[in-house]
């Protein structure tokens, strides 16, 4: 190792279209550099999940207790820079060593736990300092495969529920448009839980992951599979973020004068599904309206969506508490429709019968 870069033996291998190295760590230098926990991931990550520090013990315990036989997977990383792999011999050209640029952040994709359980055994047992792990490097400069590498290696902490499978989906093109929508849209920038499905009443975050995605999927009238075209997540963008500057307690939460929690008690609009109504409402508004959507939708701006406003029960509302049921996002779709004076459709018209509307 120079003054400017790691050097490991490596072998060279490829996955698809992507080249990636199996290097050979000391022990002692894994937890430097390759980072987990503690480290500022880049804004269009969703979070990682955090350690189980009893898992990391109990790790840590094992290999102490087992000098002699312990084994460790490997670990498996990506790297923000271009590598550079310099081949041993032209007979073996898939083996010899690479060299990676001191300034490289390199990110633990899967083996978390180990590296945390390598990080306290280096405190507890540091006669095994010299001792190697393998890393799996994945060359990732641009930080635009880390978010799929982790989804695919960690599917069972990903499909726990629907907000993380959105946060971490390497697929769905709408899933992909939403999270770009979630860090740049004011009302939902820092204020979007990527790991639940519910929020609690003290919860910083505003919406979950999950609530943005079907709100986006109604307001654009796509399918979960279909393509996104650039028009279409531009239009998403302009229609929440005119939104955040219609609704009067929205635009608050953005300027920092008053906090979601604040709002969750009061209004409807903090909760899933007065937002998954207002993506079903603004699809027919812009379909209405097509040149002049942006105009109509100040009559949200004058609406009053206090929980006390009666015309929420049945529709968000249920004897006083915030409904999630279909009829319910129907109903309050229709409602905000009507004030937009945006005609009912006939299935529309059926459900308020309920209300005998």
């Amino acid at each position: 190792m120079n003054n400017s870069f790691y050097t490991f033996p490596a072998l060279r291998g490829r996955q698809g279209e992507h080249d990636y190295f199996i290097l050979l760590c000391p022990l002692h230098l894994a937890p430097r550099i390759f980072l987990f926990d503690g480290v500022k991931a880049p804004a269009s990550w969703p979070p990682r999940p955090a350690l189980d520090p009893g898992k990391v013990e109990k790790l840590a315990n094992f290999i102490q207790t087992h000098p002699a036989d312990y084994v460790l997977a490997p670990l498996v990383a990506t790297v923000t820079t271009a590598v550079e792999f310099t081949p041993a011999s032209d007979a073996f050209p898939e083996i010899g060593s690479v060299r990676i640029p001191l300034r490289a952040t390199m990110f633990v994709q899967d083996g978390q736990h180990r590296r945390a359980a390598i990080e306290q055994l280096l405190v507890d047992a540091p006669a095994l300092r010299d001792n190697t792990i393998a890393v799996m490097l994945f060359p990732d400069p641009m930080l635009a495969r880390s978010p799929a590498i982790f989804a695919a290696l960690n599917q069972q902490y990903v499909q726990r529920n629907a907000s993380r499978r959105v946060a971490h989906d390497p697929v769905r093109p709408l899933a992909s448009a939403v999270r770009r929508l979630t860090e740049t849209a004011p009302i939902f920038q820092g204020r979007v839980d990527y790991e639940r499905t519910t929020i609690s009443n003290r919860a910083l975050a505003m919406f979950t992951m999950n609530a943005v995605f079907q709100a986006t999927q109604a307001l654009l009238d796509v399918g979960e599979q279909e393509e996104v075209a650039d028009e279409q997540a531009e239009l998403a963008l302009r229609f929440w973020t005119q939104l955040g500057e219609v609704i009067p307690e929205w635009r608050q939460v953005i300027a920092g004068e008053t906090s979601p929690a604040a709002l969750r008690p009061t209004y409807v609009h903090a909760h899933s599904v007065t937002l998954l109504a207002i993506g079903r409402a603004g699809a027919a508004l812009i379909a209405t309206c097509p040149h002049d959507w942006q105009t109509k939708l100040a009559a949200w701006g004058s609406l009053d969506w206090s929980r006390r406003n009666t015309a929420w029960e049945g529709r968000a509302m249920l004897q006083g508490r915030m409904s999630k049921k279909h009829t319910s996002i129907q109903l309050t779709a229709n409602l905000l429709k009507l004030t937009l004076r945006l005609p009912l459709t006939e299935k529309e018209k059926e459900l308020e019968k309920l209300l005998g509307g």
